[in-house]
């Protein structure tokens, strides 16, 4: 929702009843904020608060703080879509929820017919699933890594799954180590409601190496490249609207982590000491194996060599195009290892 049309839907505790029926009718969203003077949020007025006040023969002039209802169901700003529409499911009376900050200020409104119904997207999606998944056997002796199970569904469909909650329905796979399992489970993605496409590696070619491959098969939209073996709630429209409002030419997240020194730090100038620092944390951002690049940059990866995401990377660097940072505050996790695995499983009933 625009700031002009969150603008004309937020009220003053102290705005009349009438006034705030003015609000809901010029807004169209059948719903009111009551909102502060620092946009914290106070209460919510519906159509049908409305209707029922009218009913009980409330007076129209007297403050909406009347009528306003405190027991709002409001979520923060960085809820995940799968989880709003949970939220939805669960409340079926419910049309609206307010999305708000730290600070309970009203940053957006999310409606029920909205977040049901997401516009198809050209944008294409290419997930990496070729790996040999070393790291996991004996889990990948038999499958592919990205088709191991959390929860009730494999990793790969949980991903497709979320990119098609944001609208992206093109889906490029690469793949290479027991394809078949990948190829048989999905097809041509029609049961899942996308449409899939391979990748077919007939060596390894590392990260990047299969962009080149799905050249031809590419659109001129940006395209968003993410490994199989990652589980996150990170907004894809909001990733795909910082890279493009950004004119980055490529667009990698990050993860922030942070490490704790397990020794007493001390920072000396030749002999003298300046200063002692207890055991201080550090932090530093990972990359999180989620990129959002421009066609064009497929144009540094040579043809069928082993050529990872990072060399384009540094290439693109080095040429001097603009390569964007989109971090990561919501959940994700690396499923490299055993323990990864186990905990993605764990964190499942909480996350999808």
């Amino acid at each position: 929702m625009t700031e002009k049309d969150l603008a004309e839907i937020m009220v003053n505790h102290n705005n009349t009843i009438k006034e705030t029926i003015e609000a809901i009718d010029k807004g169209r969203k059948q719903i009111a904020l009551v909102v502060d003077k620092n946009r914290k949020l106070l209460g919510t007025v519906t159509d049908g608060d409305i209707r029922r006040g009218i009913l009980k023969g409330i007076d129209l002039n007297k403050s909406v703080d009347k009528i306003m209802n405190i027991n709002y169901i409001a979520l923060n700003k960085d809820t995940s879509k799968r989880k709003i529409k949970k939220v939805f499911q669960e409340n079926k009376m419910i049309h609206q929820i307010p999305l708000l900050d730290s600070k309970n200020r009203v940053i957006d409104l999310v409606l029920f017919d909205e977040i049901l119904e997401e516009r198809k997207k050209d944008n294409y999606v290419i997930l990496m699933a070729g790996g040999l998944g070393t790291r996991l056997r004996p889990l990948t002796e038999d499958t592919p890594k990205p088709m191991l199970t959390v929860g009730n569904k494999p990793i790969l469909e949980i991903i497709i799954d979320q990119f098609k909650e944001y609208g992206y329905y093109n889906i490029l796979i690469a793949v290479n180590y027991k394809r078949e399992i990948i190829e048989s489970y999905f097809g041509d993605g029609s049961k899942f409601g996308v449409n899939i496409d391979y990748i077919r590696e007939n060596k390894r070619l590392g990260t990047a190496g299969a962009l080149k491959l799905a050249e031809d098969k590419l659109n001129r939209e940006p395209i968003f490249v993410m490994n199989g073996d990652i589980l996150t709630e990170v907004n894809f429209r909001s990733f795909m609207a910082f890279h493009q409002s950004n004119e980055f030419d490529l667009t990698m997240a990050t993860r922030k982590y942070e490490y704790q020194s397990p020794y007493g730090v001390v920072n000396i100038d030749e002999a003298k000491v300046m200063s002692l620092e207890e055991k201080p944390s550090y932090y530093y951002f990972i990359n999180a194996g989620i990129y959002c690049l421009n066609p064009d940059m497929i144009k540094y990866i040579p043809e069928n060599e082993f050529f990872d995401i990072t060399d384009v990377i540094n290439s693109a660097l080095n040429d001097g195009n603009n390569v964007g940072s989109f971090p990561i505050r919501e959940y994700w996790i690396d499923i490299g290892q055993k323990k990864d695995y186990y905990q993605a499983n764990e964190d499942y009933n909480l996350n999808y």
